[in-house]
């Protein structure tokens, strides 16, 4: 459990004044609830026994008169003051260390969310999104739990038995070491439950994460689901997932709820033993009534936190196997690397080339690109053509630096883009892809995705150009109006033109279009392809299309084939021919 904690030292080194102040009103408190049960011993030796006071403390509590009545107000003085200062001790240290937890579980939890997003395209490939969405979640929850137990279980109670066995010890060492030959059999049950307890909340913590990314598959891909009459399938692996998280965590309850029993029955042939020895004591004149009572409140304290210690081991459990999860995603280098000496730079002028570009996803298989090269001069617009799988994508997916490639090199008005700040390189570039990813928000907080500090004026004329306006008059709010997740309420040509808008904000030197217009009925191509071209004016733009029309601007086509990158025959230039505006495209142009 402190190793599982101590792998978020780093998150915790903030908070150490809060921390350490907490730690030491645990001590405070400690000592506080050790005094408490001597006042009941002065009542009882002293103001019922008529005994001297023998000891700092009781001499304190029961002052220098020999007054009966005045020494068992004392008493019951001291009781109240040591129990008000107790408590609210332990109100001021859970405080601040369990704020202190809490704070330092959402700085986890902002940091892995950043690492993340910063992970590498071809690790996130490999990833079930749903699994990634439970460690951010529910293990970022779980491994809060654990660091709440920690402080305000563990710690308190912690202190509190190294307190009550030094006291016992000091006052009576016998019969202190008598009350404590109970700890180790305590200990070796406690040891042995929460190592099981641990496997057991692991499997079941995997069990979990794997039913979260199968409900994230299936629910994303509800469209296919029940275009398909899926759903009793669908019904099935869900229940399956359920039913292996279901027996890996009732696994682990049932050995939670194993052991409080044994921790009770141990405890109570410790609590026998020592009255028994106790009273025999007492009888025999070697302790006093008093003390006894004394050993005998400690004893049940000495208990208390063993059981609740004991009754955590669940929680830590859990705590333990998604601290894991986290620090292992933390400890995940999967990263773009990035220069030291890297150039920042501004607006780049955008002429891109590939030097003998070799690229493979995996060097045992094929390479998709080999000692490829292509040099496109600022502002020229080409098209990519090849196969299935020929490696177009790829080729425009390393200009970015989604992937690096594994020879050669990619230049941007002559500097290798390795050598470029990863955040400044991607400002040159805007992409718009088959698929445009629509977030759940408004029109307008899509659009200015592209440039968050854009004006309303700015995102007004974007969407004019793109021909977003060209439908907004028929939704309920306009710009405002709030749209699904993914966009799952607006058409395709509608999602392509906010994202063609979104492109345009962003302002870049070099465009990608990649299949912008599959799927799409003529008159929403027809809208698109206008977007798109008052988008591409004065930009370097790749065109990855099947579409003549889409290529019909361009200047040149390269043939992406067998890892090369060839010249295809001429772009056909059909500036008026190839693409045929719409009466509805010509009329949104006259209104604009």
């Amino acid at each position: 459990m402190l190793k599982a904690a101590w792998r978020f030292r780093r998150f915790l080194l903030p908070h150490a004044p809060a921390l350490g102040a907490g730690a030491l009103l645990v001590v405070l408190g400690t000592l506080l609830a050790l005094a408490q049960p001597w006042p009941l011993q002065v009542i009882v030796d002293g103001v019922v026994g008529g005994q001297a006071q023998d000891g700092w403390l009781p001499t304190l509590i029961a002052g220098s008169s020999g007054n009966r009545s005045v020494v068992l107000i004392r008493a019951l003085a001291a009781t109240v003051l040591l129990v008000g200062l107790s408590a609210l001790i332990g109100y001021i240290s859970d405080l601040l260390m369990n704020r202190a937890g809490a704070r330092t579980i959402v700085t986890i939890r902002g940091a892995l969310f950043a690492h993340v997003q910063r992970l590498s395209l071809s690790f996130h490939l490999d990833q079930r999104v749903g699994d990634l969405v439970a460690r951010l979640t529910t293990d970022i929850d779980r491994s809060q739990n654990m660091l709440v137990a920690i402080f305000d279980t563990l710690i308190p109670n912690a202190v509190m038995l190294a307190g009550l066995a030094a006291v016992m010890v000091l006052v009576e060492p016998s019969f202190g070491l008598l009350a404590l030959s109970i700890a180790p059999p305590l200990f070796l049950v406690t040891y042995h439950f929460t190592r099981k307890i641990r496997r057991a909340s692991r499997s079941a913590r995997e069990a979990d994460a794997g039913l979260a990314a199968m409900t994230n598959e299936t629910l994303g891909a509800i469209r296919v689901v029940q275009a398909f009459g899926r759903e009793r399938l669908e019904d099935d692996r869900f229940a399956g997932h359920s039913r292996e998280s279901l027996t890996a965590s009732l696994r682990a309850i049932k050995l939670r709820a194993g052991l409080p029993p044994l921790i009770e029955l141990i405890s109570l042939a410790g609590t026998l033993l020592v009255t028994y020895v106790g009273v025999q004591r007492v009888l025999d004149g070697r302790m006093s009534l008093g003390v006894l009572l004394v050993f005998l409140s400690y004893l049940r304290s000495l208990y208390r936190p063993m059981r609740a210690l004991s009754k955590m081991s669940y929680v830590v459990s859990q705590g333990v196997a998604s601290a894991e999860r986290v620090d292992a995603m933390l400890g995940t280098d999967d990263t773009i690397p990035q220069a030291r000496d890297a150039r920042p730079v501004r607006r780049l002028r955008g002429r891109v080339e590939l030097r003998n570009v070799t690229f493979a996803y995996d060097p045992a298989k094929p390479r998709v690109l080999n000692a490829a090269s292509l040099a496109v001069e600022p502002g020229e617009h080409v098209g990519i053509v090849g196969r299935t799988g020929a490696g177009k994508s790829t080729l425009i997916s390393l200009i970015p630096r989604f992937y690096d490639p594994q020879a050669g090199s990619i230049l941007l008005d002559g500097i290798d883009i390795r050598d470029l700040h990863l955040a400044d390189l991607r400002r040159q570039i805007s992409l718009v892809l088959q698929e445009p990813f629509l977030f759940y928000g408004t029109i307008l907080d899509n659009i200015r995705y592209g440039d968050p500090a854009a004006s309303l004026d700015q995102v007004w004329e974007a969407a004019t150009r793109a021909h977003v306006t060209e439908f907004l008059d028929r939704l309920p709010q306009g710009l405002d109006t709030r749209i699904g997740e993914r966009g799952g309420t607006l058409s395709g040509g509608q999602r392509q033109r906010i994202a063609v808008a979104r492109a345009m904000l962003h302002d870049a030197p070099i465009l990608i279009l990649d299949e912008p217009t599959t799927g799409l009925d003529r008159d929403s191509e027809a809208l698109v392809l206008d977007g798109l071209h008052r988008l591409t004016r004065d930009r370097t733009t790749f065109v990855i299309s099947h579409h003549p029309a889409a290529l019909a601007r361009v200047d040149r086509i390269i043939e992406v084939r067998d890892g090369h990158l060839l010249p295809s025959a001429p772009a056909p230039h059909h500036h008026s021919a190839g693409l045929r505006l719409t009466p509805q495209v010509t009329r949104h142009r006259a209104d604009t």
